[in-house]
Order: structure tokens, then sequence, then C-alpha cells
């Protein structure tokens, strides 16, 4: 575990005045609407949110509302109405009520982390966890105690700084320090680990996809609402700045009515990868790549049900898909069109949305996106760039570029600063990753199966 947490370059920008010191340190930062800034780089878009993360971030222990009202006057922030502010702190799971009455913000806070099991996705995820303030690594668990998966598990908890390790998800599910579970393991056993971990009183974020059917997400959606637990699918891509920026842009009709989204997600991964090959683990290239582009064009359309889906497929003789089409239609006037493969030699993965002005283009990496172009008709095409955190150098555990497992997941720090926050407040489910949504998604997944041909041992339960 780092002693000194990454985003304390961030934190640390204290000033002073020319007449001595503030008796409010002022957070000193460029202007917001520049992309290095703090709160592009962390997800934070450009509103009162942005002017209450600038104005708190330097003061873990609180500050009163007068407090945030002075600090935003001494950062020039004077057009913030006090009800606008209020309504912010009030409303928003990235700030925190202390029993004081004191405001802070949500990372500040801690909270007990578990982990139900360690694959190499969680050893990203950790990593960038770790960048934050709040969050206390309190657990792992291995599957089961024998083939060496106990030692593996032991190996990662002291490589990432985790507290205990447990040689079974129950041992886990029964920690009552454990607060949150992070939960990665192979998506056929979703169900049964985020059912055991709600059981016990857990919340749980749960890497996509949710589980193989729309029916097993269901019973775990259902079984979160009844305990009162928060409950999220591990939809990072929802939370990168970038994909906010989309969403802020079609809203206020840059590039008009919005009637085509387009994605390519190509990668080339072969039979070496065995549970992609395996029926009985889920294989398939549907629920592994192909939902991320299905999820996007969700985003782009408001996260509603598709009026009619068509897809068509390439069959490997295992009887999974290894390449596909969807084409989806919301309404008489919108469509997207989505091609994935995980046997087609590795593409730039962009995604280009439509409008009647225009149009935009999310880049290479498209689920994991650090830019976009807007080009409207009549006028000169910009970029939004959103550059990442900066990764502390410490992090080298892959061989993926910036030495992750997968590249792009300095992004995680978007989806664990939600994540947090939202568990912090009491918040019990998100809407930009809407558990309603989720379960529509799994139900387009399980049409698409249908019409090509592919089913799960799962489905038969």
């Amino acid at each position: 575990m780092r002693s000194v947490f990454a985003l304390d370059v961030v934190f640390r920008d204290k000033t002073q005045s020319a007449g001595g010191a503030d008796p409010l340190p002022v957070c000193r930062s460029p202007n917001p609407f520049q992309h290095e800034s703090d709160w592009a780089r962390f997800g934070v878009e450009a509103s009162i949110k942005a002017d209450l993360w600038e104005a708190m971030k330097c003061h873990p222990d609180g500050l009163t509302f007068d407090e945030i009202i002075e600090n935003l006057k001494q950062r020039g922030d004077n057009h913030c109405k006090h009800e606008g502010v209020r309504e912010e702190l009030e409303e928003n799971p990235y700030f925190f009520k202390l029993p004081s009455s004191k405001w802070t913000l949500s990372i500040f806070r801690p909270l007990k982390w578990g982990f139900a099991d360690k694959a190499q996705i969680a050893e990203d995820f950790i990593e960038a966890l770790s960048l934050l303030p709040g969050p206390e690594l309190a657990a792992v668990a291995s599957r089961k105690v024998d083939d060496g998966e106990l030692e593996a598990a032991q190996e990662f908890a002291k490589k990432h700084g985790v507290q205990r390790v447990y040689g079974t998800y129950k041992e886990l599910a029964e920690d009552p320090d454990v607060e949150l579970v992070y939960v990665s393991n192979i998506h056929v056993a979703h169900k049964d680990t985020v059912l055991l971990m709600l059981e016990h009183g857990k919340h749980v974020l749960c890497e996509k996809p949710l589980a193989v059917n729309a029916r097993d997400t269901k019973e775990m959606v259902n079984k979160a609402r009844e305990k009162n637990l928060f409950f999220a699918a591990g939809l990072w891509s929802r939370f990168f700045p970038a994909v906010q920026k989309i969403r802020e842009l079609i809203q206020c009709g840059t590039i008009g009515e919005v009637g085509y989204f387009h994605a390519d997600f190509l990668l080339q991964m072969g039979e070496e990868v065995k549970r992609l090959y395996t029926p009985e683990m889920g294989g398939g290239a549907l629920l592994d790549i192909g939902m991320y582009p299905i999820a996007m064009g969700s985003w782009v359309f408001g996260q509603r049900r598709p009026d009619a889906v068509q897809a068509m497929a390439v069959m490997h003789p295992n009887r999974i898909d290894t390449t596909g089409v969807v084409n989806l239609r919301y309404g008489e006037r919108s469509m997207s069109t989505v091609t994935y493969s995980m046997a087609l030699p590795t593409a730039p993965i962009v995604g280009v949305i439509h409008g009647s002005k225009g149009r935009i283009t999310i880049h290479d990496k498209m689920h994991c996106p650090t830019k976009i172009t807007v080009e409207i008709h009549g006028k000169e095409p910009f970029d939004l760039e959103f550059s990442p955190p900066e990764k502390p150098p410490e992090i080298s555990h892959g061989d993926a570029e910036g030495g992750w497992n997968f590249e792009g997941s300095m992004g995680f720090v978007y989806e664990a600063m939600a994540i947090h926050s939202a568990v912090v407040s009491g918040v019990k489910e998100l809407k930009d990753v809407s558990n309603d949504e989720m379960v529509m998604l799994m139900e387009v997944t399980d049409e698409i199966r249908k019409q090509i041909g592919v089913t799960y041992p799962q489905d038969e339960k």
C-alpha cells in the first residue's frame, strides 16, 4: 500500500495570499474548462460540482456551509448562488455531511472494501482504488483453498496491501468488518457470489456482465433491493469524463437529433483463452466484448429499451459466437449498428454518433475513451481531450501500456470514485449504471443469443 495516496498531487495545492496565510487555504488550479484541470481528470464536470470540488479538496476534515461560500468567493466563484450550492451538496453523493454539520468530499470518508477473487481486472481496479484517500483494503478471498488458489490470494494481498486473506467467498461474506465487495470472478459465478454477499449484508460492485442471462440478473437486483443494499454493474465506461461529456452534448442538442450510432469492437483472442470458447463458462464474444458497444448505444439513446433487435453471428464449432453484428432500432427514426469479434485482427475500437446537425467520434479506445471529436455542419471540427490522472510509477504489474494488465485501467479511478461516494452517501443505485437498464441490456443479449443460437447450461436452471 502506498504511504501517501497518489491524488496528493491534486489535494496538496494550498496557496497563500499576498497578505499572508489565508484563513481558509484555497486550492488554485487552472480554469476548469481547460482539460488538464482537476475536474476533467477526475470525472467532475464543469458545474457547481466542479467549483465545490476545487473548494473542498484541501479540507478532509470538512468545511461549514459559510466557509464553503467564503472559499468559493476567494477563488473568484462569485456567480455561485447559495441555493444552488446547498442543493448540490445535499443531492450529490460526491459530498458528505459530517455529524459536525460540516461538508467534505465523500472520497475522504473511510469505507472497508473486500475483493471476491484476484483476477487480473481486480489487480488493476485495486491499484486505481488505492489512489483515493478513503478506501480501506480489508480482505480478499480466493474461490477455494486448494490448487494454489489460497497461495495466489496471499500473494495478491501482499502485493496490493490487503489486510486479510480468506480461502472461500463464504469467509469473506462473514467478515463483519467488510462493507462493500468487488466481485470480479468469472461471470457464470457472479450470481451465486453476489447473492452470498448480499445475504450477509454487503454492498456489491460486480464486474460486467452481471450474469449470463436476464433472469439471473433480475434475481440479484431484486435481492439487493429487498436487502436495501447498494448494487451496481462495473460498467466502467460510463464514468469516464469523455462519456459523461457525450451525454451532455447530446442533451444540449449540439449535434441535433441523434439518428444513428455505429461502433466496432474487434479483438483477436485465441482458444488458449479457454473460458471464451467454452459454453459452460459463458463463452462467446457477445457477453465479453459485444456488451461494450451495445451499452454505449444504450447510453447514446438515453438508456432506453430498443424497439427492435436483429443479429447475426459467425459461430465456433463449440456453438459460441466469435463475431457478430447487431442492429438495434430506437423508435421510428433512430438505430445503432455494432460489430464485435474475438476472432479478427485487433482494430481501432471506435464509435460514431450521427445527429441531424453533426456527429461525435469516440476515438480508440471507445470503452475507455480520452478523446472525442465534435463536427457540426458548417463549422470547424474540434477535439475534446480528457487526459487521465497521472499514474504513480510504482504501478507496474502488467504487460499492457503503463504497466497495467489492461490498457486504460487508470480510468478505473473514475468508477472507484463514483462507487465509493455512492455507498458512503447511502445511495443504493446509480442512474448512470441503472439496475433496470442492466436488466434490459441482458434481455437484449438474451434476444441476440436466441437469434444466433447460443445457449448456456445456466439458461436451463
